[in-house]
């Protein structure tokens, strides 16, 4: 990690710019980021405009209770998206053959133009829609052209990146009032369930790295990662991403080893868990759980029961054909003071119901027959893959994460996507073995011309 900060101090330095930029400069922030994304385009610092973006967008899930201020970069962060976007259409030829994931859910991003026509607030709708296509068509083609140029060392650093980001919340917050919400650590996010998730993410994210190249990283530097992944989950209390971790990492074992038995797994898991919930509450009692998990709140599911009945009773006016992206938001929005009052906050807390109020049953089952093919496809290159698909299906029950397309969280499962589809990634093993067989002594004495190098070497 100290190599890392060594070699990227003068990218560090930027992002503390933005960061005063943002505090003291306010609108100036329009006009430094896009700046600052095509100053690193000309200086070919295409890993730099993909961890840019990555720590844009944790600051942006700032909460107002902590700096008032950064609650500009909400609106600011699209102009980084549209600058990576139009760079993506300059130089298209860089990212050539480009990524597949796209097109997997392009069905979905076509249907999505047609529930506009029923939004409320039409503007912000086509803006939100937009961001969508636009998030799934930028990082997939710019994690692939960083591994094309720097192999797994892009990936290192984009693992040792983000451990600094978790790293400077511990620094910045742990032990401040201004770091915890009700006792439970949000470190640089607005609350403890959105730190969970982004930790949940990276554990899954650091893990495929590991399965895919197992010497990237040193058994200390292993160590050390896992350690600070699951310390910041632990402290986070949420207990939505605590399970999904757990999901994947039981899954993860069976389905390494074949399909079937992962299938069995998640048979007796769907038995294991009707039979944990029956009896939830004395399994908590008994391993003297009730303060950590917040017993008195699982009844009520921290208030998400009643805002999934709230939710439901509106999704029956968008059913067929939902009322456009942002449509939930202003729902609940609308809606805001009557849920206060009865104790919830925050939106419909399932990504299921969230995206049904906005394309409607018929844009729900195109987006999960998207998803669902791009980790099917994904599993004849990396059997993992089913794993990261059952985990994050049961974290979006709980959190509407995956609406969104400017957040933290959407970003990491797209990196995580391209890892687990990309066969230039997923078979680099192979080609790297293929090219040195080729390139040794009794290769050369059969070869007519200069051998290749192998990608990622």
């Amino acid at each position: 990690m100290l190599d890392f900060l060594r070699d990227e101090l003068q990218f560090l330095m930027l992002i503390l710019l933005w960061v005063g930029v943002t505090l003291y400069g306010g609108p100036l922030l329009f006009v430094v980021l896009p700046l600052s994304v095509f100053l690193m385009r000309s200086k070919e610092l295409w890993a730099e405009m993909v961890l840019g973006f990555i720590v844009i967008l944790v600051l942006s899930d700032m909460e107002k209770d902590m700096f008032p201020e950064m609650r500009i970069i909400k609106t600011a962060k699209n102009t980084y998206l549209l600058s990576l976007a139009a760079i993506l259409i300059i130089d298209q030829n860089k990212f050539i053959p480009s990524s597949s994931i796209f097109n997997i859910f392009l069905p979905f991003f076509i249907y999505s133009i047609f529930p506009m026509v029923f939004s409320n607030n039409f503007f912000v709708s086509l803006q939100k829609t937009a961001s969508y296509a636009l998030i799934y068509l930028v990082i997939p083609n710019y994690i692939i052209l960083n591994f094309r140029l720097n192999g797994w060392k892009f990936i290192k650093n984009l693992i040792w990146f983000i451990i600094v980001i978790l790293l400077s919340g511990f620094a910045l917050f742990y032990g401040s009032e201004l770091g915890y919400v009700q006792g439970r650590f949000r470190g640089l996010f607005g609350n403890p369930n959105a730190l969970g998730i982004f930790t949940f993410l990276v554990f899954i994210l650091f893990t495929t790295v590991n399965i895919n190249h197992q010497s990237l990283f040193s058994k200390g530097h292993k160590v050390f990662i896992y350690a600070v992944i699951l310390l910041s989950i632990v402290l986070t209390g949420s207990r939505n991403s605590l399970v999904a971790t757990v999901i994947f990492i039981i899954f993860q074992r069976f389905f390494s080893r074949s399909p079937f038995l992962g299938f069995i797994a998640l048979l007796a898991a769907i038995g294991i868990g009707e039979a944990v919930s029956s009896n939830l509450e004395v399994i908590v009692r008994t391993l003297g759980l009730e303060e950590y998990l917040r017993l008195d709140t699982i009844e009520g599911g921290s208030g998400r029961y009643f805002a999934w009945q709230f939710a439901w009773g509106h999704i029956q006016d968008y059913f067929v054909f939902g009322g456009g992206f942002a449509n939930d938001e202003h729902i609940f929005g609308k809606w805001r003071l009557y849920l206060e009052m009865m104790g919830h906050q925050g939106g419909a807390h399932s990504t299921y119901l969230s995206m049904w109020l906005n394309v409607g049953i018929v844009g729900l089952l195109i987006f999960l027959r998207s998803l669902f093919l791009v980790f099917i496809k994904a599993t004849k290159l990396a059997p993992v893959s089913l794993a990261i698909l059952f985990a994050v299906l049961f974290s979006i029950t709980y959190e509407s994460w995956l609406v969104g397309s400017l957040n933290p969280f959407t970003i990491l499962l797209l990196i995580i996507m391209t890892l687990v589809t990309e066969p230039e990634i997923v078979n680099w093993q192979e080609e790297h073995t293929a090219t040195e067989e080729a390139s040794g002594p009794a290769a050369q004495l059969h070869a007519s011309g200069p051998s290749t190098q192998a990608v990622g070497k």
